[in-house]
């Protein structure tokens, strides 16, 4: 509308001043009377044109700096959802990597039977470290059934609902699975602690036993089957007044990241 009116002035001086000019064309003795017109003409311009040019670029940078705004909402909305997605592919890359491994595991498991489960819940208590998995009498899981992962040893079943099964993991104080040195064959019992780590129990402060030693289970009580990775030798002391060394043992497991275990069907005869 605004540039409407100013065509319309525009060209009502236009009119008035070819008029005068075409007038004094006919007198040619107002030599400077042409000139003087147009110099009016080019001032008159400037100064009825200025505002609206003024508002105008106002205007059109007001529009500029809106859809500049609307465009940087849009590719930061754009952003937002490309770092969910990549997220999420780094997630599921994650868990097929996972899945991979369990099945291959589970492949390699053709001396036994495994029943895979998930862990969808952790004991908040401070009584016992244990977790809930997503597998339960239905699917053949009972009592003292061993849970482990493609690492190791996770634990044992210490209780079954229908879809559930609570674990008692191997780092709890109630835990204890007969073991042997891989190396030696040096026989004992580890123990959880409570605190992360497990202790192996009953091994003579004269065996020889070195740092990084290999720790599995013997197979003996017939609960766990013989050879599965427990652990291995982080720190030994001892003393010459005590008959059995202190030996502190680094999980195979990491306990506190585990997702996807599996349950093993059957006993197990103890051998060695």
């Amino acid at each position: 509308m605004a540039h409407k009116g100013e065509r319309i002035f525009l060209v009502s001086i236009s009119v008035i001043l070819i008029l005068i000019m075409v007038s004094i064309g006919s007198h040619r003795y107002f030599t400077g009377g042409g000139s003087l017109i147009r110099e009016g003409y080019y001032w008159i311009e400037k100064t009825t044109t200025a505002p609206f040019k003024f508002f105008s670029n106002i205007w059109n940078n007001y529009i500029y700096l809106v859809n500049t705004k609307q465009e940087n909402a849009l590719l930061k909305k754009r952003l937002a959802s490309l770092k969910a997605q990549y997220m999420c592919s780094q997630e599921l890359e994650a868990e097929n990597k996972r899945l991979r491994s369990m099945l291959e595991f589970k492949r390699a498991c053709y001396t036994f039977k495994v029943h895979p489960a998930s862990v969808f819940a952790q004991d908040i208590s401070l009584v016992f470290k244990t977790v809930i998995i997503d597998r339960g009498s239905y699917e053949g899981f009972v009592k003292d059934m061993p849970i482990i992962n493609p690492d190791g040893v996770v634990g044992r079943v210490i209780a079954t609902s229908p879809h559930t099964s609570q674990v008692l993991l191997i780092t709890d104080p109630n835990s204890a699975i007969p073991a042997l040195v891989k190396a030696t064959r040096v026989k004992g019992i580890v123990k959880g602690r409570g605190d992360g780590g497990l202790a192996l129990e009953y091994i003579r402060s004269s065996e020889d036993l070195n740092l990084g030693d290999e720790v599995v289970t013997s197979g003996l009580l017939g609960i766990f089957p013989k050879g599965l990775k427990i652990g291995c030798i982080k720190e030994i002391s001892r003393d010459k007044r005590k008959i059995f060394a202190e030996i502190l043992l680094m999980p195979s497991v990491e306990i506190d990241k585990i997702e996807d275990v599996f349950g093993i069907q059957g006993h197990v005869e103890g051998s060695d």
